[in-house]
C-alpha cells in the first residue's frame, strides 16, 4: 500500500545536471506540474515502471505502480530506470566515454535516490 503522506521530492543528479523524483499514482503526477495541461497520464506507457523527460531532460519522474511486488523486483526496476536517467545525463554532459567508475558511481547514487524515496512512499504496515 502507497503512504498517503508521501509526497514527491525533486533530487538532483551528480554534478546538478537534471532534477528527478518518483511517483506512485497519479496524484504524485498532478502534484509535479504547476499547470495541469502539461500532466501526463501515470503509467502511461503501459509498463512496470517507466520514466519521462521534461523541460528538455532537464526533469525526469520516474514512475513505479502498485506494492505487491517483492522488494528486490521493485529496486530492480527502479534500477533500469536510473540508468535511462544516467543515459540522459550522460548526453547532456557530453560525455561519449566515460570511466566505467564513473558510470558506476553516478548510477548508483541516482538508484540510491530512488530506492530511499521508493521506501519512502511505502506504508510500515
Amino acid at each position: 500500500m502507497i503512504n498517503n503522506n508521501y509526497v514527491p521530492e525533486w533530487y538532483i543528479s551528480p554534478f546538478q545536471h537534471v532534477k528527478y523524483t518518483l511517483a506512485r499514482n497519479q496524484m504524485h503526477m498532478d502534484l509535479l506540474f504547476e499547470n495541469m495541461n502539461d500532466v501526463d497520464e501515470f503509467m502511461s506507457n503501459g509498463c512496470d515502471a517507466q520514466v519521462n523527460f521534461y523541460n528538455d531532460d532537464s526533469m525526469e519522474i520516474v514512475q513505479i505502480q502498485g506494492c505487491e511486488r517483492p522488494l528486490i523486483e521493485a529496486h530492480g526496476l527502479l534500477l533500469h530506470e536510473a540508468v535511462h536517467i544516467w543515459q540522459r545525463i550522460k548526453q547532456q554532459m557530453n560525455e561519449r566515454d566515460p570511466s566505467t567508475e564513473f558510470e558506476a558511481y553516478s548510477i548508483q547514487a541516482i538508484a540510491q535516490d530512488l530506492f530511499a524515496m521508493f521506501e519512502e512512499s511505502q506504508c510500515n504496515d
